[in-house]
């Protein structure tokens, strides 16, 4: 579970850049691009958490993303043996551009790549001061990448060199639904995945899949605690994967909860629950439970009044489905 030590440090760090920012304004409840780094979880098409608030006609978007995820967890269960032992790194370039009508377009080209870690020491030494479980951390060798699936003696993943390369790219067809001066916004969307990333190397699964969700945001709910609420739902399907096809379940419910709370005229602090039903048939948490994962940090406006900054982390709230540790920073620039 996150540490409220830990939510400290982050404001705190929020805090100490306030010199380059402006006055923040509506960011029209743009919700944390977070997404369960699992690596197994990640080759899907898993729509990250979307604004309700779309771009207007000739507006367009820029979105540079970092994720980055410390896996170290094993789970063993009726003839099923899952070993998550590296760090996954994901950056993301996101271009979207608003149309008549209220519709919108987007693309997304996501840069993947699995490598032994170099944070296990530091991750181990941050949960030995404040009392948190290391898990398999201290029995494991350090900083060693070992993603490994077996099923009834048969090896079907195993990775334990770097893997690296593009993967799977997304386009995204978005509508306005309700959109309103008093901060009221429905919107409903749709993408495609396409099959770009190499599956052997879990950069892909190597099929397309589509997705279709509603996302809905409301500042005037919390308005007298000058909070506002977003959130989303939908429906995954996903095509028949070259990796673990047999265990692949061909839909899935993702959704996405959250609040924004301005702090001060420049910074939004943000919490966010995002979740989704499992992707696999499987009696290991890793592949067949439930995720649920909360996100801390705060959203920023820096001074040129068109571009912010996005600081979050990330731990799982339920099963070992999610990584126990993640990083997410991102950078925002709106064309007018």
């Amino acid at each position: 579970m996150l540490s409220t030590i830990r939510i400290t440090l982050l404001l705190s760090m929020l805090v100490s850049i306030c010199p380059v920012l402006v006055q923040a304004g509506d960011s029209g409840y743009e919700p944390f691009r977070v997404r369960n780094l699992n690596p197994f979880t990640l080759i899907h098409g898993l729509p990250v958490a979307s604004s309700s608030k779309l771009l207007e006609e000739g507006e367009s978007s820029l979105h540079l993303s970092m994720d980055v995820a410390n896996n170290s967890i094993e789970g063993t269960s009726d003839g099923e043996q899952v070993t998550l032992d590296g760090e996954t790194y994901r950056i993301g370039v996101t271009w979207k551009k608003g149309f008549g009508s209220g519709w919108q377009l987007g693309i997304e080209v996501p840069y993947l790549s699995h490598r032994d870690g170099a944070m296990d020491n530091l991750i181990e030494d941050w949960h030995d001061l404040f009392g948190l479980s290391n898990s398999n951390r201290e029995d494991w060798p350090q900083n060693r990448l070992r993603y490994h699936y077996v099923k009834d003696g048969d090896e079907r993943v195993s990775i334990h060199k770097s893997r690296q390369g593009v993967g799977d790219i997304q386009l995204f067809l978005s509508h306005t639904l309700r959109r309103d001066a008093a901060g009221r916004n429905i919107a409903i969307h749709t993408s495609l995945k396409l099959p770009t990333g190499d599956a052997d190397s879990l950069l892909g699964s190597g099929a397309p899949d589509i997705a279709f969700w509603i996302s809905g945001s409301d500042a005037q709910l919390l308005k007298r605690w000058s909070m506002g609420v977003y959130g989303q739902a939908g429906l995954l399907i996903k095509g028949k994967a070259d990796i673990l096809s047999e265990q692949q379940r061909d839909a899935a419910l993702f959704g996405s909860v959250g609040t924004k709370w301005l702090a001060y005229d420049w910074l939004e602090i943000k919490l966010q629950l995002d979740g989704h039903t499992s992707l696999y048939d499987s009696a290991v948490d890793q592949l067949g439970g439930t995720a649920v994962m909360i996100t801390v940090g705060g959203s920023i406006l820096l001074s040129d009044g068109q571009s912010g900054i996005d600081i979050s982390i990330g731990e799982n709230l339920t099963t070992d489905t999610v990584p126990d540790f993640m990083v997410n920073l991102s950078y925002k620039y709106s064309f007018p």
